[in-house]
């Protein structure tokens, strides 16, 4: 009986000891990318001037600058993403670890303000799509004929 209980002794803090190191290493990734270039609040620091694409007469030079404004709006918007995706998976390694109920209010809040803004991102539960044997292989389009294959 000792024996049993002992080895459960041992799985539990070999267990608690990988949850903690999963949680260190979300917790050090995440201050990495808060802290580089990549962050949400500092990719779009620099902006560049509309008139840098050439003259804002020109039809080339505002749709470059349109493109550019689109490109840094996503790059601000999947930073923030995947900010909020690696402290949301932090929080639920904690909740795994110590119960989503013994959780304190504010992280629980925290988790579902993220939880939020991510369906708010995707227009609703974000549900992926299961592969199929179809989706393997490429469906040609109607352009395509199998003589080009």
């Amino acid at each position: 009986m000792f024996d049993v209980v002992q080895d459960t002794v041992g799985d539990l803090y070999t267990e608690l000891q990988s949850f903690t190191k999963f949680r260190d290493r979300i917790d050090e990734l995440l201050q990495d990318l808060k802290a580089s270039p990549a962050d949400a609040k500092k990719v779009g620091e620099d902006r560049v001037a509309p008139t840098e694409f050439g003259d804002v007469a020109w039809t080339e030079a505002q749709g470059l600058y349109g493109s550019y404004k689109t490109v840094i709006t996503e790059l601000e918007n999947l930073s923030k993403m995947l900010s909020d995706s690696i402290e949301g998976m932090g929080i639920a390694v904690l909740a795994s670890h110590k119960g989503y109920e013994n959780m304190d209010e504010d992280i629980r809040a925290r988790m579902r303000a993220i939880s939020g803004s991510t369906e708010e991102h995707y227009g609703g539960e974000y549900v992926p799509d299961e592969p199929s044997a179809k989706s393997a292989e490429p469906t040609p389009t109607p352009q395509e004929t199998s003589a080009d294959f």
